[in-house]
């Protein structure tokens, strides 16, 4: 369910490498019973121990300094807070798990920075409003610079709440500029038709990247010799 944090580490150990100053690890954790507690996440996952390994802070966006940004041309949103700390980086690297999702089908690269960039409550309003077209009002607004997913150990089937998914390992990572656009590998790699998975049409329909994988330049391993079938999710009641 969670980015494995060897992943993470060793993007911190590229990012010194290529001279960053100070370097973060931000989160903002979710939880079904609304415990919303990133630090007991931190730690429960392995982050507080590779922070203090690696020398950098962690950093919970649902309590942090958060500010709110005006939403240009939102369907559902006309603003959305989010924490201080994303707006104030020089880069920004989204490093989500690859997940099958209940309700959005695909949580990779769109789905993981929109939701979780934004507040404790903003979540529920992402949920409540439309979940599709707030990604994508989220993702238009504010950006990351990199995303590298990790799809080492990835979840298929239902999830990633309750009931829960089963870990699949495709052992890939996966890595670009453009978030729909890895996003639509992803869904490729999975078996997932990307025209079922709303935020990504509605990604493309703004502009934000194509989805067709023949216009994507994919580098290292071919789609078709890494293609699998994923589970996927229970249809919702």
């Amino acid at each position: 369910m969670i980015t494995d944090p060897r992943v993470v580490g060793a993007l911190i150990d590229i990012a010194r490498e290529s001279g960053a100053g100070r370097v973060l690890i931000a989160e903002g954790s979710a939880y079904p019973s609304g415990a919303y507690d990133t630090y007991a996440s931190f730690d429960a996952g392995g982050y507080r121990r590779l922070a203090q390994e690696k020398d950098v802070d962690l950093v919970d966006l649902n309590c942090y300094d958060s500010v709110d940004l005006d939403v240009s041309h939102g369907s559902v949103l006309n603003r959305v807070r989010v924490g201080r700390a994303v707006t104030r980086a020089d880069v920004t690297i989204n490093v989500p798990v690859l997940k099958t999702h209940r309700e959005a089908l695909l949580s990779n690269c769109v789905k993981n920075w929109s939701v979780g960039i934004a507040t404790r409550e903003e979540k529920k309003l992402l949920h409540r409003c439309g979940l599709h077209d707030a990604i994508v009002n989220v993702y238009a607004t504010v950006t990351p610079s990199f995303s590298v997913v990790d799809a080492v150990v990835a979840l298929e089937g239902d999830g990633p709440n309750l009931p829960p998914g089963k870990p699949r390992p495709p052992g890939l990572i996966l890595a670009g500029r453009n978030g729909v656009a890895v996003d639509a590998v992803a869904a490729a790699i999975v078996g997932i038709d990307v025209r079922q998975v709303k935020h990504l049409v509605l990604s493309e329909r703004r502009g934000l990247s194509t989805t067709d994988i023949k216009k994507i330049k994919v580098q290292g391993e071919r789609i078709e010799d890494v293609r699998t079938s994923f589970e996927l999710p229970s249809p919702k009641d």
